[in-house]
């Protein structure tokens, strides 16, 4: 079996009206920090209307399960799974 060093993945917001593509995304980085890299793609806003940050989850479309900040890209997806990025609630 072949080690991927790196894989593409597709990603949407959770309306699925703005999309990109990520293309050689390192296998060893984390689900984190790949969405951090997807919110500029997408043209998500990274603060709301009170000035707070938005932080924003990942939804891995092929499982329909949510996947975890910390989770490693190459444990968690496939070459050309799509992810749907989604605001965090945060109850206050």
């Amino acid at each position: 079996m072949v080690q991927l060093a790196s894989l593409s993945v597709t990603a949407s917001d959770v309306t699925g009206q703005k999309h990109a593509r990520a293309r050689n995304v390192p296998v060893d980085g984390s689900i984190g920090e790949l969405v951090d890299g997807l919110l500029p793609r997408l043209r998500l806003n990274s603060l709301d209307r009170s000035g707070q940050p938005v932080h924003y989850d990942a939804r891995l479309q092929r499982e329909e399960r949510h996947l975890h900040r910390t989770e490693r890209v190459g444990d968690a997806l496939l070459p050309d799974d799509h992810l749907v990025l989604h605001p965090r609630v945060v109850a206050g």
